[in-house]
């Protein structure tokens, strides 16, 4: 009679050290009609060699006719065993359940299953997701140029607040380095039949604080580009316009050939 042991870990071989460990390749059971799966039940079997080849070989029995032994892959092979013991384990479960549902169950007996059934609805039912607290929004104090901020890393916090800056209330409490100054946007706008469209929107910023790209100076943010200072804007704003220039052009020609001209 083969000894059956149970142990948290995984167990250790002659050789020394923990068992490899494989799978599991896929999710086997779940398809009963009538019940609907509510969990999935991850099982660890330390199983010998001979073990294995058993099970390989009572469910290659099955598809020996589609497929020849010698072209199994390995995740053939270890799916092949993994559903024979599922086979085997939700078969003898199957099995109970229709020996138990022809019994007489006495008083106590079914007083008894009440109980283990509420312990499995305790044990297998998902966890509610802990309650996260809403992170603390910003309470700015304005003072003359400067405002008073929190921070997650060195408290309350007063700096310079340039008159450009929109303002902070709201905003979400950070790390002294992730606090910045942001100006209003502007955009071109154009109207479309989805509605009204904006390109390149811009906007001044400043992070005076941060500790990987520190901003000594304001910058423009440019939707989709790096941060730009007065130079590069202006290259910018030159090429924008050479490109309104071009998109006249193909205007142009996009009526040409409308109007069936080359």
């Amino acid at each position: 009679m083969s000894e059956h042991k149970t142990g948290a870990g995984s167990p250790a071989h002659r050789g020394g050290g923990p068992l490899p460990t494989f799978g599991p390749i896929e999710t086997h059971g779940g398809v009963d009609e009538l019940e609907p799966a509510v969990a999935v039940v991850r099982v660890a079997f330390a199983l010998t060699r001979t073990q294995l080849t058993t099970a390989l070989g009572i469910s290659f029995a099955e598809i020996a006719a589609d497929k020849p032994a010698e072209d199994l892959t390995d995740d053939e092979v270890r799916l092949e065993v993994e559903g024979q013991l599922a086979a085997d384990a939700l078969h003898e479960l199957d099995m109970q359940i229709e020996r138990d549902q022809a019994r007489d169950w006495s008083t106590e007996q079914q007083r008894v299953m009440a109980i283990l059934a509420a312990a499995v609805d305790r044990a297998y039912t998902r966890p509610q997701a802990p309650l996260v607290p809403p992170r603390r929004r910003q309470e700015p104090h304005y003072g003359a140029g400067t405002v008073t901020l929190q921070t997650l890393d060195s408290g309350e916090v007063t700096i310079r607040e340039p008159a450009w800056c929109i303002g902070h209330d709201g905003e979400e409490i950070l790390h002294l380095r992730d606090v910045s100054h942001e100006g209003p946007a502007v955009a071109a706008e154009f109207t479309t039949a989805r509605g009204t469209e904006e390109i390149l929107p811009a906007q001044l910023s400043w992070g005076p604080f941060g500790e990987l790209q520190a901003e000594p100076q304001p910058v423009v943010s440019v939707a989709g580009m790096p941060s730009m200072g007065p130079a590069e804007l202006r290259d910018l704003a030159a090429e924008v316009a050479l490109h309104a220039g071009r998109l006249y052009s193909l205007a142009n020609q996009l009526d040409r050939i409308r109007r069936g001209q080359s």
